[in-house]
Formats: C-alpha cells, structure tokens, sequence
C-alpha cells in the first residue's frame, strides 16, 4: 500500500519519462572511422534547425535555402554567427566532425 502514495507515483512517472527519452541513438562514427555527419548534426543541429534544416527555432538559419558556400557554413558552426544567434562549436565538436555536419547540411539544400 505504501507504494501508492502520491511521491512514489510522481517518481515512477519521473522514471518511465527518462527510460522513454532514452531512445537508441544513431552511432556517430562510421565503420570506417570517419564522423557521422547526420548522426552529429542530429545531436546538435536538429533542435533549431530541424531534421531537414527548415526548421527555424529561435531565428535559427534556413539551411534547406542556405547559399552559403561550404566554407562559410564550415565558419560558422566552428566559430559562431556574427550575430552570436548560433554559438561556436569549436571545442564540442572536432574538426572532422564540424566538417561532416557541414556535408550533411549540404545535402539538406533543396
């Protein structure tokens, strides 16, 4: 009977929203060694932009219309917008990594 009462129900509801949040992650790491652009950019891009780049959160890019050049792009996930909307992810992620993100984004333009 104890275990009905209200703190025990708030714990489990606690629990099984953690477990479910929990879901299987695509490997970052390809089996050649090299990053996972899609994997990484959804860990780190997706909330904003989106799973097909469109998304716009908080001003977020339009990376589906982006006419940035790869160059450009691979600035400004390494060291922020000049804005400062976007941070830096210089120490987050590698360089190899910031440049598969960068090739997954260019495969997001329509």
């Amino acid at each position: 009977m104890a275990f009905y009462n209200s703190r025990s129900w708030f714990i489990l509801i606690g629990i099984v929203f953690t477990l479910a949040s929990c879901s299987e992650q695509e490997i970052v790491i390809n089996d050649n060694g090299s990053p996972n652009g899609k994997a990484i950019y959804k860990q780190n891009c997706k909330v904003c932009h989106g799973g097909k780049g469109d998304l716009g959160v908080g001003d977020a890019a339009d990376l589906s219309a982006s006419k940035k050049t790869f160059q450009e792009k691979l600035y400004i996930i390494t060291n922020g917008s000049e804005s400062g909307k976007m941070t830096s992810y210089k120490g987050v992620l590698t360089e190899k990594e910031i440049a598969a993100v960068t090739a997954h984004i260019e495969t997001l333009i329509k």
